[in-house]
């Protein structure tokens, strides 16, 4: 097995807040380990100001450049 195939993986929900004619917001994006949270962090970032959300399922890599 080479490294690839040894590195544990997780996913995580990425949430992130954004204007129109600007872009993401990088100070909003946080990453939650529940659905139902990410979420209701999406309906506070449109409640907040934001004109719009991103909701998204990303992988976390735990894998160690050591082991590399």
């Amino acid at each position: 097995m080479n490294n690839a195939q040894n590195a544990q993986t997780m996913e995580v929900y990425a949430v992130i807040g954004g204007w129109d004619y600007e872009g993401e917001h990088f100070d909003s994006l946080r990453l939650f380990d529940c659905k139902s949270a990410a979420e209701a962090y999406s309906k506070e970032l449109e409640e907040g100001g934001y004109h719009y959300t991103e909701l998204e399922v990303r992988e976390v890599n735990f894998q160690s450049a050591i082991v590399a």
